[in-house]
């Protein structure tokens, strides 16, 4: 299992601690708007004497450019930076019709890749790439020990689950997912969302917000 790094500068795959100092950097200089992304669910759920619990709570704090793999995946694979960042409107209720019920509240775009589809035209062709975001626990709780980032809908790209473990309150993470793209499965013009989730593997419960990536094909 996959243990949770604090402030250690140390690096496990698909998993990065970051230090204070970079947290605070994240929050007062590249920030991605908006600010504060959160479900619309309430954070606190009642006990049996009617109190108020705190729930597990998560934001996106900041999101880097895709890194290709490769050299090959480097000459094929752009970015459109203006599908990065969150999700709302009409967008935001196509993206969650189908999804589980307990995913419905807010949701952040990753990026979009976009391949030429000359280049992609080759049955065996992958672009293998990476996702590097930053989370932060934004609850007054910290995350269960059995949290993970769970694939929910699309292409799982190759990542299909990353066990996280708690996380306390206001502490934040570094996060980097290791995806490829199949050319089998990128289409001209088609935008084809894939979404991951932050789940409470042992509840069920889904907290923060559903994390897309986006694969379109283009023309040269």
């Amino acid at each position: 299992k996959t243990e949770l790094l604090r402030l250690q500068g140390m690096i496990i795959p698909g998993f990065r601690a970051v230090e204070d100092e970079a947290r605070e950097e994240a929050k007062e200089e590249a920030m991605v708007e908006p600010q504060h992304i959160e479900a619309e669910a309430e954070k606190n759920v009642h006990s049996e004497d009617g109190e108020a619990l705190p729930r597990p709570s998560a934001r996106v704090l900041r999101c880097e450019p895709f890194t290709a793999a490769t050299e090959a995946a480097q000459a094929v694979l752009f970015e459109d930076d203006s599908a990065r960042g969150a999700i709302a409107g009409d967008k935001l209720q196509a993206l969650l019709h189908g999804l589980p019920a307990a995913a419905a509240g807010a949701a952040f775009c990753l990026g979009r890749a976009a391949m030429p589809m000359g280049a992609a035209a080759t049955e065996d062709a992958s672009v293998p790439f990476s996702v590097s975001f930053v989370l932060q626990n934004d609850g007054a709780v910290a995350w269960p020990t059995s949290a993970a980032l769970v694939h929910i809908a699309g292409d799982d790209f190759g990542f299909p689950m990353l066990e996280l473990g708690p996380l306390g309150a206001g502490e934040a993470a570094q996060l980097v997912m290791d995806l490829t793209v199949h050319s089998s499965n990128v289409r001209h013009g088609l935008v084809a969302p894939s979404a991951w989730a932050l789940i409470d593997t042992a509840s069920g419960e889904i907290f923060g917000p559903v994390l897309t990536v986006e694969v379109v094909g283009f023309s040269p």
